[in-house]
C-alpha cells in the first residue's frame, strides 16, 4: 500500500490491484465529507483501509463510495468497504446497479471475460442492500470547502462508465473511459473489453471529452496525469489500431489466435518486467476478445 499525494483535497491509495504495485489506485476526496472513488477488488480492501488508517480517516467519516462502472477492479470492493463505512451511500450506474445486488452473473461473466488466470485475481463481491444505492449518472455532490464532484457519462468501454468531475481541481476522475496509463510500467493504451465494448460510444467519448476543459486526468489505472490532450491522442490512435488489427484478422480467417494478436497491439519483451509483462498480455488479450466480439456483432 502507498499514499499518493494528488491536491490538497484529494490522495490516491495505490491498493496493489492483481498484486502489482502502480496497477490501481482508490481516490479519497476530503471536504467537510470524505468520498472514496473506486474501489478496487476485494482483494484491496484491506489496503485500501489501511491507507485510510494511515490519512487518519475514520470509517464513519466516509459519507460516499463512487464507482466509474460495474468492472470489478472498480466495484468488488465496494460491498466489504459498505460493511465497516455505515454512513456510505455506494454510486453506479442505475442500468447495472443491481449487480451489486445480486452479483452472481456479474462475477461468472467477468471470469468468462478475464480467464482462468486472471480470475483468482479478481476476489469475489458482497451484495449490497438495494436502499444504499445511488445513481452515479445523477451525481451532483457536494462535499463541502468548495469540494463539487459531478458526473459526466463517457460510455464505450462499458455503457454504464461514468466520469467524475472535481469542480475543484478543473480535474476528471477517468476510470477507464480513456487509456490506462501504468506509468510505472510504461504502458498506456485503452481497454476494449468483452461483452459490452462499444467502438463507435468510445470514440465519440474521446471526441467529446476532447471539447472539455480538462485540466488533469485521475485514473483510475493509475495515478494523476496532466497530458490529458496526449492521452486522448493515443486514446483514439491505439483503439483504431486495435480495430484494424481485428478486422484485419477476421477477414483472413485468422481471429482464433487472440495471444498473437494481442502481442502485435501491444509488444513486450522476453526480458521486460514481469508486471509489465502481464498487464500487456492479459489486458492485451481480453481487449483483442472485446474488439474481436464488437466487430463481430456489427457485422451480423
Amino acid at each position: 500500500m502507498e499514499i499518493i499525494p494528488v491536491d490538497d483535497h484529494i490522495t490516491a491509495i495505490d491498493h496493489n490491484l492483481l498484486n502489482i504495485p502502480g496497477a490501481g489506485v482508490s481516490y479519497v476526496v476530503r471536504g467537510d465529507d470524505v468520498a472514496i472513488i473506486e474501489t478496487g477488488t476485494s482483494l484491496t480492501v484491506e489496503h485500501t483501509l489501511a491507507g485510510l488508517d494511515e490519512l487518519g480517516i475514520s470509517r464513519d467519516a466516509v459519507g460516499h463510495i463512487i464507482c466509474t462502472h460495474i468492472h470489478m477492479d472498480h466495484v468488488g470492493g465496494a460491498g466489504y468497504l459498505a460493511a465497516v463505512m455505515p454512513r456510505a451511500s455506494v454510486y453506479i450506474h442505475s442500468m447495472t446497479a443491481e449487480h451489486l445486488v445480486e452479483p452472481s452473473k456479474l462475477m461468472s461473466s467477468v471470469r468468462r471475460a478475464v480467464g482462468e488466470i486472471a480470475w483468482p485475481l479478481h476476489g469475489d463481491i458482497k451484495p449490497i442492500e438495494r436502499e444504499r444505492l445511488r445513481p452515479a449518472e445523477d451525481l451532483c455532490l457536494d462535499l463541502g470547502k468548495d469540494v463539487l464532484l459531478e458526473a459526466l457519462p463517457t460510455p464505450g468501454h462499458s455503457p454504464d462508465h461514468v466520469a467524475f468531475w472535481d469542480r475543484r481541481s478543473g480535474g476528471l476522475f477517468i476510470g477507464d473511459g480513456a487509456s490506462l496509463t501504468h506509468t510505472r510500467y510504461q504502458l498506456d493504451f485503452p481497454v476494449t473489453p468483452p461483452p459490452a465494448y462499444d467502438l463507435e460510444q468510445h470514440l465519440n467519448t474521446v471526441k467529446m471529452l476532447r471539447q472539455q476543459d480538462i485540466g488533469r486526468f485521475y485514473v483510475t489505472h493509475a495515478g494523476p496525469r496532466d497530458d490529458v490532450s496526449h492521452i486522448l491522442q493515443l486514446t483514439e490512435e491505439m483503439l483504431r489500431s486495435l480495430a484494424e488489427i481485428a478486422q484485419d484478422a477476421l477477414a483472413k480467417g485468422q481471429d482464433e489466435d487472440t495471444h498473437a494478436l494481442a502481442a502485435r497491439w501491444l509488444p513486450c519483451a522476453e526480458d521486460d518486467d514481469e508486471n509489465r509483462k502481464f498487464l500487456a498480455r492479459n489486458l492485451g488479450d481480453l481487449s483483442v476478445r472485446g474488439m474481436l466480439r464488437y466487430l463481430k456483432k456489427r457485422q451480423s
